[in-house]
């Protein structure tokens, strides 16, 4: 220390007097440490969120989802309606439920000029037209329709097709009627093919009887004992494919005979024959004309 001429004091520092003194950063850092981790709590401030806690159950393990409670003082809303299922539609009626269709049968025949032959061969149609004929359930004029009609089907060979569909004298009901579903029949027809039958005419006229039943009505079963009138002898498959069913006209197809198969008669029933078709002397009925009766 040294006192100029003016009586001023100057202080020469010594050597190490420049150095910051470490006890007292260290006593400030210290202080400030501890203001800085005890103000905020004795204050109430919260400077990080609190970590999440689950405050609500976990969903159910079958998969609903937890549901919002309802807030205090409402009333819990009524349970979903339960909507009942809508009812089936009834099943369609089958075609042959609402038609009982005759086996088709040949009324007469005709050369290449026309001309109008004695005897007419059997010609195997009647499994194409029955489908024609059991699609006339769906004409309109067929709705509600309760009676008999008879149709019949000219066959050209030539053309190898239905030329035309005519109303028989067996027909009973009304001629608006008749006429509406012989315009069907037509339609129908007009896509019969002929070339795989087997004929030995060019043309033939074909008749089967249609009998309309309203839907749902079905013919009454007669489950009395059937009348069968005799009958005996022998006779020979004329048809080139005769169709054998267990019962005559609607009974289920039991067997198919070729031409020139022969059988025994045992019995009759209208235009329907029974006979024996096999070796074990199994029976069963054939259409009159199927063996030349």
């Amino acid at each position: 220390m040294t006192q100029d001429k003016s009586g001023l004091t100057v202080r020469i520092p010594k050597p190490g007097d420049d150095q910051p003194r470490l006890s007292r950063v260290a006593a400030i850092a210290v202080v400030g440490f501890a203001i800085g981790v005890l103000w905020p709590r004795l204050a109430g401030i919260k400077l990080v969120p609190n970590a999440p806690v689950e405050s609500e159950p976990a969903a159910a393990a079958s998969g609903d989802e937890a549901k919002p409670a309802a807030p205090a003082g409402s009333a819990a809303p009524p349970p979903a309606a339960k909507v009942a299922p809508a009812a089936e539609p009834a099943p369609a009626a089958e075609p042959s439920d609402r038609l009982d269709v005759s086996e088709a049968k040949v009324t007469s025949c005709r050369d290449a000029k026309g001309g109008r032959r004695d005897k007419c061969d059997a010609i195997a149609v009647d499994g194409l037209m029955r489908p024609k004929v059991l699609a006339l359930a769906t004409c309109p004029a067929a709705e509600g329709v309760q009676g008999k009609l008879s149709l019949g089907i000219e066959l050209d060979f030539d053309s190898g097709k239905a030329t035309d569909v005519l109303k028989g004298k067996s027909t009973n009901l009304p001629d608006a009627t008749a006429d509406a579903l012989i315009a069907c029949a037509k339609k129908e027809f007009q896509t019969l093919s002929l070339s795989d039958v087997k004929h030995e005419h060019t043309k033939y006229t074909v008749f089967t009887i249609v009998e309309l039943k309203p839907p749902g009505q079905k013919p009454a079963e007669d489950k009395g004992p059937k009348e069968v009138a005799t009958a005996s002898g022998r006779a020979s498959v004329t048809w080139e494919v005769a169709i054998v069913r267990d019962q005559p006209k609607d009974g289920e197809i039991v067997a198919r005979l070729m031409r020139g198969t022969r059988v025994v008669v045992t019995g009759r029933d209208g235009d329907w024959y029974r006979i024996k078709y096999d070796a074990k002397g199994a029976e069963a009925w054939v259409f009159r004309t199927a063996i030349g009766m």
